[in-house]
């Protein structure tokens, strides 16, 4: 490196170049300010969305749900709770990109020592922000994709039929215990049809000491 001589430039800048450096200077200068406003609105629209998706969930849901058998009602809870989980932890990013990183005590020189300048280190914090705006547009995508899967799931799941099960009756007497399903109760008498019984159990309504409905006589 001893015998480099620097070299003078053949030409000074023209007015173009000096144009083009004090524009990107002046964009540089912006940037942070401009993905801090556009992290703004995504915060604020997430939070609406949030809100409402929230809303629609605790008063529809019970009624969403418990016509469902368990295991699609299992799946639309985790559809539907992962994404409002995924939604919130966008809206965590959001307002950590809007809001800008936990403050830091610095000084001049220590900014000068890592960044270069000032300038440097405004640009550095805008690509911090930009950062963390591009992963909570990904977790509103996740999110919608998962709440959209949630909303299939409540279309196309079958309804819990309880309609062709027979409904069964145990019934305490004098003792002993009769179940079977319901045939008549005329005449002071109880009739119950038992399961592999051809003759119905008749029951003085007088000797029931209990009824219970039961899903099986088993």
């Amino acid at each position: 490196m001893s015998g480099y001589r620097p070299r003078r430039p053949t030409r000074g800048p023209t007015p173009f170049d000096l144009a083009e450096r004090d524009a990107f200077a002046a964009l540089s200068a912006a940037s942070l300010d401009a993905v801090r406003s556009s992290a703004e609105t995504w915060r604020n629209g997430l939070s609406a969305f949030i809100t409402l998706v929230t809303t629609g969930v605790v008063i529809k849901g019970r009624d969403t749900t418990s016509a469902l058998p368990t295991e699609w009602r299992a799946a639309l809870t985790a559809l539907i709770g992962g994404g409002l989980l995924v939604a919130i932890l966008g809206l965590w990013q959001a307002l950590g990109a809007q809001a800008g990183t936990r403050p830091r005590a610095t000084t001049l020189n220590a900014v000068h020592s890592r960044y270069g300048s000032v300038a440097a280190y405004k640009v550095a914090l805008a690509n911090i922000a930009a950062a963390r705006l591009r992963r909570a547009q990904y977790l509103v995508a996740v999110a919608l994709a998962l709440l959209l899967a949630g909303i299939g799931v409540t279309w196309w799941a079958p309804a819990e039929s309880t309609g062709d099960k027979p409904v069964y009756l145990k019934v305490a007497h004098q003792g002993r215990t009769s179940c079977g399903t319901l045939r008549s109760a005329d005449g002071g008498m109880l009739r119950l049809k038992s399961p592999g019984r051809h003759e119905p159990a008749v029951i003085p309504l007088g000797d029931v000491t209990n009824i219970e409905v039961v899903r099986s006589c088993g």
